[in-house]
């Protein structure tokens, strides 16, 4: 397990919360969630984080995507800290609806341009494939594969990578959204192909400590298939990256971003 002294603030906050609460759950069609907009222009870029991560993850590039170019908005999904708790799956179908609802209380109308890290590309890959109309560009970085089941010991998709023992202190948003990822990738892979939206897959090309020759050739063959499955992709292997492309090398998201939003360099 992780040793309290060890554990993140959020992560603190959020078991002391839901501990206080008793994670009373918010009815669906109130849900509201925390949510950062930055910026201005036609098109809209979402920011879906992967397993773990707040919108803080985005932090560096939000900023640097909406300058003279597109609003942003990024967001906490139910569950995490300063969004409302939710009963419902933590499935592909949900966690969309879920964003497709606040985007209509937030006003904020398509085009959108998606933006998807790790567990969050698989949400965005949904979304893109169900409600193409809404969409005019998909960013995959280093997205999970509609087959990539997660576990309780995978570090590819959380924050934790030095820890394998995520247990007892792992929040329950984080543990549902586990549990739910086989029906998540379900979901992705028997949903219409996304024919006509562009799409740029970032990824990465190491992984945590203690990666083998094996497990990298099977995370490249993963990110290969998700290319293929986008007939408009262009997928782009970032020289020595690790899983967070966005910290490491925040540049090439960026410009990724803005490149499908119709922005300048």
């Amino acid at each position: 397990m992780i040793p309290l002294s060890f554990a993140p603030k959020w992560l603190l906050a959020s078991a002391l919360t839901l501990f206080v609460s008793g994670a009373v759950a918010t009815p669906a069609e109130s849900l509201h969630h925390r949510v950062k907009l930055e910026g201005k222009g036609p098109r809209t870029v979402i920011l879906e984080s992967g397993l773990g991560d707040t919108l803080d993850v985005w932090k560096t590039v939000q900023p640097l995507i909406a300058t003279n170019c597109a609003r942003t908005l990024s967001y906490n999904r139910a569950g995490y800290l300063g969004s409302d708790n939710s009963n419902a799956p933590r499935d592909s179908e949900t966690i969309v609806g879920e964003l497709r609802d606040e985007l209509k209380r937030q006003n904020i109308k398509p085009p959108y341009i998606l933006v998807g890290h790790s567990l969050g590309g698989l949400y965005m890959q949904y979304f893109a494939r169900n409600y193409p109309q809404e969409v005019a560009g998909l960013v995959l970085i280093d997205s999970s594969h509609w087959e990539q089941r997660l576990d309780m010991g995978n570090q590819a998709n959380t924050p934790y990578n030095s820890r394998k023992a995520v247990t007892l202190f792992m929040p329950w948003i984080m543990r549902r959204e586990i549990s739910d990822s086989i029906n998540a990738g379900k979901q992705v892979h028997t949903s219409p192909t996304a024919y006509s939206i562009p799409t740029i897959v970032l990824s990465s090309t190491r992984g945590p400590p203690g990666e083998t020759p094996a497990d990298r050739a099977l995370a490249a063959r993963l990110q290969d298939e998700i290319a293929a499955d986008y007939p408009q992709a262009n997928h782009i292997r970032v020289n020595d990256s690790g899983h967070y492309i966005q910290k490491e090398h925040p540049e090439v998201v960026v410009e990724a971003a803005r490149k499908l939003a119709g922005c300048k360099p």
